[in-house]
């Protein structure tokens, strides 16, 4: 029994073939930064700014303007984010103390101010606290 191929056969195994390592490429690419944390702080969900998180840095104090006289204050550590000083009447911003962890948020809804952690923590391990 012969097999014979034709010019379609190999352009489509060609195809295949580049579709798998533009994939492939795109996953490794994907996984490259994933290991940084940095600090999002939005203002009334138009003004973003991020602030990479990096081991030995020096603390950061941001004043963050909120518009009409309103700010908060925020400190970023390579260990915590926290508001340290805001203007708002309640002040649950301040009160809600340090985040430390990917996916942690501090909210301040007078002001429409949003301070999050993103990335990995590589000082974490892969257990979780409950099979300690």
């Amino acid at each position: 029994m012969k097999i014979s191929i034709k010019i379609g056969d190999i352009f489509v195994y060609a195809f295949a073939v580049v579709l798998i390592i533009i994939s492939l490429t795109g996953m490794y690419l994907m996984g490259l930064n994933n290991d940084k944390r940095s600090v999002v702080i939005e203002v009334d969900k138009s003004d973003s700014y991020s602030i990479e998180i990096r081991e030995g840095m020096e603390p950061v104090e941001l004043r963050v303007d909120a518009g009409g006289g309103r700010y908060n204050t925020v400190v970023i550590t390579y260990e915590e984010v926290r508001i340290e000083e805001a203007n708002c009447p309640d002040q649950l911003c301040v009160k809600t103390g340090a985040i430390r962890s990917p996916g942690q948020a501090i909210v301040c809804l007078p002001h429409k101010v949003t301070v999050t952690i993103t990335g990995v923590d590589e000082r974490q391990s892969d257990i979780d606290d409950i099979a300690h």
